[in-house]
């Protein structure tokens, strides 16, 4: 009977995995393309049950998780992996799953930090359920930001000055997308004047920018 159940979870995972295939580029697009359509997508899925919720999609965490893997699949392929030099950062860079589990981390603070700053400007108490939709919706919205800052990072560490200008190029553009969807974003959520808007998106951007700069800190001096 176990080893039974044990097939059964085996089919499940086998059948996600090969969905992953299919629904990462198509959800990736869709993000990249209409990102506040996106947005409302999450608002329109988290209303439905559990079990159908983000059925023709990743789930926005997920998504961010996968998109972290994909970037360190490019950096493995192109032999750049990050060499921990203390002996923390040797644990966790050394490590493949506490790799992903940090980089997983360190992209989901910006949408953290901003989920945070929207229920602050709202006056609307922080809960597991408040979080959740503006939490999601960041999610996809960080995505794309994750997997090309990553991937052209990967390319600024290859030998060779094209490359590294290319990486630095691609790595501005993906920054300059993520600032743009972001004011949206938050223009929508804040129904507040531009002004006001570009100042919470510089806000959180450069906040999340702090943490993840201070954290690497650490790692770097242990």
């Amino acid at each position: 009977m176990d080893f039974l159940k044990l097939l059964r979870s085996l089919e499940e995972f086998l059948y996600e995995l090969c969905t992953w295939f299919l629904f990462f580029p198509r959800t990736l697009y869709r993000v990249v393309v209409h990102p506040r359509r996106m947005a409302q997508y999450v608002d329109t899925e988290l209303k439905e049950k559990l079990d159908r919720q983000f059925d023709d999609a990743i789930s926005p965490p997920m998504f961010l998780m996968l998109s972290v893997l994909v970037a360190h699949g490019v950096e493995l392929m192109l032999h750049q992996q990050v060499v921990g030099t203390g002996a923390l950062s040797r644990s966790i860079f050394g490590n493949e799953e506490s790799l992903l589990l940090y980089r997983s981390i360190t992209f989901a603070i910006w949408p953290l930090v901003t989920t945070t700053h929207l229920l602050r400007r709202k006056h609307v108490s922080m809960t597991r359920e408040s979080l959740r939709r503006p939490f999601f919706m960041q999610c996809y919205l960080t995505a794309p930001f994750a997997v090309t800052l990553s991937t052209s990072m990967v390319f600024v560490r290859l030998p060779g000055e094209l490359s590294t200008v290319l990486g630095t190029a691609v790595g501005v553009i993906a920054a300059l997308w993520y600032a743009v969807v972001q004011a949206g974003w938050l223009k929508v959520a804040l129904q507040r004047s531009w002004l006001n808007t570009i100042l919470s998106t510089v806000w959180v951007l450069v906040l999340g920018s702090l943490i993840n700069l201070t954290i690497g800190v650490i790692l770097l001096s242990n």
